[in-house]
This record gives structure tokens, C-alpha cells and sequence, in this order.
């Protein structure tokens, strides 16, 4: 790879992050040009135009995400909910896909034919629009009217001709090739032109560890950005990362633990920051998404925060958000709670490194009995279901996690006839995962799959976490 510097010219490192707007609901995409930022927010499907004029918003837009300015300047988006592609003409104009019809077709972009499934990220160049098929995992181009796939094929890991990839979202233009953040395989991978792929970094191991290239390990990479000097910052997890030095090196430059504080470098705190781009002083500009806010991180030791972080949600607008109910039927029978928040779990040694209050309600069900949501939401985290197949598996969705419990399955593993969850198998046939993609809708009441065996008991959690000592939850 190029040779990355460290050092801004001679301004020096991005050391201290400030946050610059709170007024978001889900800042996704983020891009820039010429004293121009456009934000994409995908809890309420729209544009925000900030300039020296103040904002202007577009909506139309389902669950906008990845966004990039095309070879005609015009602003480029990926609606992953409606499986589509826009330009910004000024309002959304469909430029690829089929609408809401999902699938993995190539062919004509506006015939009815070329299909995308859950797309994230986008990248442009002069003629070219390049898109992170996501649930397809594939990477896909749209140029001369037409849609083709450039690299993958199925859920995956493999480098060369046939890679394959796990759940592709952030994807950025590297010279004449593509860098894309593999969130799923949790590495870097680069797309040559002739559709080789190779990886940059990562080790595969999920773990936010720096060191040389291949040894260095990701968490959940989900967005990338190219400074002129040619190095690379990745959105990770809860952290900002970057590929630099002479000798290139990941390291971890701002962020380590999920929380909502400006500062200095490590001691910031993000939330699932999801876009990147770069200004004209080539200070960083993050949209935080699980904290609303859009976030700066600067070589100007002195900038100061010009918007003060801020809760998306207090007690009142959340308790004021759902009626009342149950995850099991009927929603408003009594139940036992067997856990409730605040509780500390863990052991209390000196020694402990795993303690932590208990961020949610535990909620008793009887043996197989088919859990609920308790309140209409649409997931917005790209890879929302987590640890298939242990007393641990979940499905995070904007205010609620729920937790221990078999996602889109019956109490005899039979899967649920819902295309909403999408299945993963093996090479015979096991199911070895499942995905809920982004843009996915559930209504309260719908049935989210069967508690847990062993535990009987479904967990409500916030999507925000305190930490006594240790591990989070």
C-alpha cells in the first residue's frame, strides 16, 4: 500500500474530538465538499444539507445510509430498506434497484432488473458509482445504465478471484481501486479494478487490538475515509482507527469505550460511529450515530464543543414513545420479573473484571412460548442479531435489545415464515447464523422467535449501558 504519514502536514495528529451538531436522530452517511456537509439519518429517512446558509433537509427517503457526491457533484444515496439507489436531483431520483423487491440480479439499473438487497455503502468516481450490496455481500457497480457485480457471491471469507465477503457496509474509493470495511469477517479487504480482492488488515479475531497490518484485529469496521496523504480511518465498533506511518501500522487514534464525551483522542467516547468523511483542513468528520450527533476529531487542540451531547432520549419521551406491554401474549397479563435494571451482576472480588449493573428486565415465559417486540421500531445497527445459537443471542433495535432468545425460529427450530429474518447455512445445509437487515421494519407484537430453554425468561434491555468495573452488557 502507499506509504501513510501520521502528521497532518503541519498541523499535526488528530488528537481532540469535539461534538459540532446534536440534532439528529441516526447520522449514518456523511459527506463533504467545498464548506457543504450532507448527513444522511436513517431513523427519519432524510437529508440534512448544512452550509454557511444553515440546514435544509430532503425526506423522502425510507432508511437512507452511505452517501457519496457523484462524477456530476450531485449527492449520491443508498436506501437499504428500499433495496435502491438515488441521486439527489434535488429530491431522490431511483438510479438503481427495484424498490422494495430485494434480490441480486445484474442488468439494466432502471428495467426492472438490476435488484440490490440492503445496501449501505457507496462510493463514486467520475463515471462510476461503486455500492456495498450488504446482505447480498457482494460489491456491486453502476456505469453506463447498467448494474454488475464486481466481487462476491455469498456469505464468506476468501481473497482472489472468487472472494467471498460477510456483510460489507463501508466502502470508499482508494486511487483506481475499492477498500471495504468487511464488517462480518471484521478485516479491511481491497477490490482491485480487475475484481481481485485482497485484505489490507485484520486478523479476523474480534478484538480492538493495533499492531502491524495483518495482525492488527477489528471489532465491527463498518465506515472508511481516504485523506489526501493517503491514510485511512476506519469507523470501528465504538472507536476511530487509522492505517499510517511509514511503515503502515493500525492504530486506535480516538475512542475506546461506548459512551458520549468530547476530549482528548482515547478518553472520547463514541457510539456505533457509522460515517466518515474529510474537510477542507482535513480534520474528520464523524457522524455518531447511536448519539445523534455529528462529532469532530481535529489537530486544533483549542476547538472547543459548539453543541453540547445530549441524550437522544430522556425517561419521560421514552416511557411516552410505546404503550405499555409484555414481550409475550396476552401483553398486558402479569408476569414475573426474574431480573430488573440496576441490579449489579458479576462477582465483587478485587480481583473482578467482569462486574456490571444489569441494563435491562428479565421477563419470565413459559417453556416455548413465542416472544414478542413490545413496540414498532425498524433496525438500524447493520449487523443487528448477535451470537446465533447461545443463551447470549440477540437482536438490537433502536431503544430495545432483547436477549436470550431464538430469533425467527419455533420452540422446534422450525423457522418462522418471515422473510424479515434471513437464514445462513452451511456448506450442508446447517444453519450456522441469521441477519435481520438494516431498514427492517417490526411492528409491536410481532413475533420476534421463542425464549431460550435453558433461561425461560426474556431480556428487555436499553440500548445504553452503564459499567460498574469491566465487561458491559
Amino acid at each position: 500500500m502507499a506509504a501513510c504519514s501520521l502528521v497532518r502536514n503541519d498541523r499535526g495528529p488528530l488528537v481532540n474530538v469535539v461534538t459540532i451538531s446534536n440534532e439528529f436522530a441516526e447520522p449514518f452517511g456523511i459527506a463533504y465538499s467545498s464548506g457543504v456537509t450532507f448527513v444522511s439519518d436513517g431513523q427519519r429517512g432524510t437529508i440534512t444539507k448544512i452550509s454557511s446558509r444553515g440546514s435544509e433537509i430532503i425526506d423522502g427517503i425510507d432508511t437512507p445510509s452511505g452517501i457519496c457526491f457523484g462524477g456530476d457533484g450531485k449527492l449520491v444515496v443508498a436506501d437499504s430498506a428500499k433495496n435502491t439507489i438515488f441521486r439527489l436531483d434535488p429530491k431522490p431520483t431511483m438510479i438503481a434497484g427495484t424498490g422494495a423487491v430485494r434480490g441480486s440480479d445484474d442488468g439494466p439499473a432502471l428495467a426492472a432488473v438490476a435488484r440490490f438487497y440492503g445496501p449501505i455503502g457507496v462510493a463514486c468516481n467520475s463515471d462510476k458509482i461503486y455500492v456495498a450490496d450488504t446482505y447480498n455481500d457482494r460489491v456491486r457497480v453502476i456505469e453506463n445504465g447498467n448494474v454488475r457485480t464486481v466481487a462476491g457471491s455469498t456469505t464468506g471469507f476468501r481473497d482472489g478471484s472468487d472472494a467471498l465477503f460477510d456483510t460489507p457496509t463501508g466502502i470508499a474509493m482508494w486511487n483506481d481501486k475499492l477498500i471495504v470495511a468487511d464488517t462480518g469477517n471484521k478485516r479491511i479487504r481491497v477490490v482491485e479494478p480487475d475484481g481481485n480482492v485482497w485484505t489490507l488488515a485484520g486478523n479476523g479475531e474480534s478484538d480492538l487490538r493495533d499492531g502491524s497490518l495483518l495482525s492488527a484485529s477489528f471489532v465491527s469496521p463498518s465506515a472508511i475515509a481516504m485523506s489526501k496523504d493517503g491514510t485511512i480511518y476506519i469507523a470501528d465498533g465504538n472507536a476511530i482507527r487509522m492505517i499510517g506511518g511509514a511503515v503502515p501500522m493500525v492504530r486506535t487514534i480516538a475512542g475506546l469505550e461506548r459512551g458520549n464525551r468530547d476530549g482528548n483522542g482515547l478518553a472520547a467516547m463514541f457510539n456505533r460511529p457509522s460515517g466518515l468523511a474529510i474537510d477542507e483542513s482535513g480534520d474528520l468528520l464523524i457522524a455518531d450515530s447511536e448519539n445523534g450527533s455529528i462529532r469532530k476529531l481535529t489537530a486544533d487542540t483549542n476547538a472547543k464543543t459548539t453543541a453540547t451531547p445530549k441524550p437522544l432520549q430522556t425517561a419521560e419521551e421514552f416511557r411516552n414513545a410505546a404503550p405499555a406491554r409484555w414481550p409475550f401474549d396476552p401483553p398486558t397479563a402479569k408476569r414475573d420479573i426474574a431480573g430488573t435494571l440496576g441490579e449489579i451482576r458479576g462477582l465483587m472480588t478485587p480481583a473482578a473484571d467482569n462486574v456490571w449493573f444489569h441494563n435491562g428486565l428479565d421477563i419470565a415465559g413459559n417453556y416455548g412460548e413465542t416472544a414478542r417486540f413490545v413496540r414498532s421500531e425498524k433496525v438500524l445497527k447493520p449487523i443487528a442479531a448477535e451470537n446465533f445459537g447461545t443463551l447470549r443471542e440477540l437482536i438490537r433495535m433502536p431503544t430495545l435489545g432483547y436477549i436470550h432468545i431464538r430469533l425467527g425460529r419455533d420452540k422446534d427450530g422450525k423457522l418462522f415464515d418471515d422473510p424479515r429474518f434471513q437464514f445462513q447455512r452451511d456448506a450442508n445445509g446447517k444453519i450456522i447464523g441469521v441477519r435481520v437487515p438494516r431498514g427492517t421494519r417490526f411492528e409491536a407484537g410481532d413475533p420476534i422467535g421463542r425464549a431460550r430453554v435453558s433461561q425461560r425468561s426474556v431480556a428487555i434491555h436499553r440500548h445504553r449501558d452503564r459499567q460498574v468495573r469491566g465487561r458491559r452488557r
